[in-house]
């Protein structure tokens, strides 16, 4: 099959997923990579390929290019989305002004509840992680509990009311969110490994799912790191298979410190939960997996495709 996704260049930015999903998608297709906004059909003709399909990274957002002359396009082609909450109303529109059949997205019970007369296009396409950079690298656990990341109290309420309550407290760490920016060799924060051998050390790591109610990655690599993730819980999670108290421990606003403590303090559960979550992760949700899962619905559309031509 012969693969054509349109993408920003994120191979150095903070969050890479999108590149490495790439990186093992063309392991299993003719991938071709395009980076500049432009019409579609120009763009086609500066290739040297026909593609079977078209795969729009991060529509209608600010990382990726803008791709035009999509409503007559004849190749069957998808789009994706990653920040559902970022003008919902317009792409709703251009749904439609694009003749928009196929969509995949990081998120699925936000989609259904933003995106409601779309959602029988809907893949679902989660989150992901590269078990080379996270996974245990076997670090002294020096941290009794970290926090990491973005802080503001109406998008990750959880976190921010973790941070008040321990920033006071022995044994408490807090990394500030470095910023969604390319990071280079010479760049110290901490981003790729070093960020995954900082989730190494710790015992306890605390996030939230956001006010959007989010799987966000942190809940994917925290585990994969082999720490016991403290975070908010909800169906979705669940239908990922992160179960409450078996790969990870669900709080809130109200119990967090209190179940923290708790754990801190019971080694052996502690280790029981980080070590299901471990293997739960690496069994279901590597990058590796999520390109095949990928491509397997890519290869299912055009499927579709083909039984319509033929009618």
């Amino acid at each position: 099959m012969k693969l054509l996704v349109t993408t920003g260049d994120l191979t150095h930015h903070l969050t890479p997923n999108f590149n490495n999903l790439l990186t093992e998608a063309a392991r299993l297709v003719d991938l071709t990579v395009w980076y500049e906004s432009g019409n579609i059909h120009e763009i086609l003709s500066q290739l040297e390929i026909v593609p079977d399909f078209i795969f729009i990274n991060e529509y209608g957002e600010t990382n990726s290019p803008r791709i035009t002359g999509l409503s007559n396009l004849k190749v069957p082609f998808a789009v994706a989305l990653h920040d559902l909450h970022y003008q919902p109303k317009i792409r709703w529109d251009a749904f439609e002004n694009d003749n928009v059949r196929y969509i995949f997205s990081l998120y699925r019970d936000k989609f259904y509840e933003w995106y409601p007369r779309f959602w029988k296009r809907l893949f679902w396409l989660p989150h992901h992680f590269n078990p080379q950079v996270f996974h245990d690298y076997g670090m002294n656990k020096d941290i009794d509990y970290l926090l990491m990341g973005a802080m503001h109290p109406q998008i990750y309420p959880l976190r921010h009311k973790v941070l008040q309550r321990m920033q006071n407290k022995t044994g408490f760490v807090y990394h500030p969110h470095p910023g969604y920016r390319n990071f280079d060799d010479s760049d110290d924060a901490l981003v790729g490994e070093r960020f995954a051998r900082e989730i190494n050390r710790a015992k306890i790591f605390f996030t939230c799912d956001s006010a959007y109610r989010y799987p966000v990655a942190k809940y994917f690599e925290v585990l994969a790191c082999r720490t016991l993730l403290l975070a908010s819980a909800s169906r979705e999670l669940a239908d990922l298979g992160f179960l409450p108290d078996v790969h990870f421990v669900a709080v809130d606003e109200n119990n967090f410190l209190q179940k923290a403590e708790y754990y801190l303090s019971h080694e052996a559960e502690r280790e029981r939960i980080a070590s299901q979550g471990y293997e739960m992760v690496h069994d279901r949700h590597t990058t590796a997996i999520r390109a095949r899962q990928m491509i397997t619905a890519i290869k299912g559309i055009l499927r579709e495709c083909s039984i319509e031509h033929d009618l």
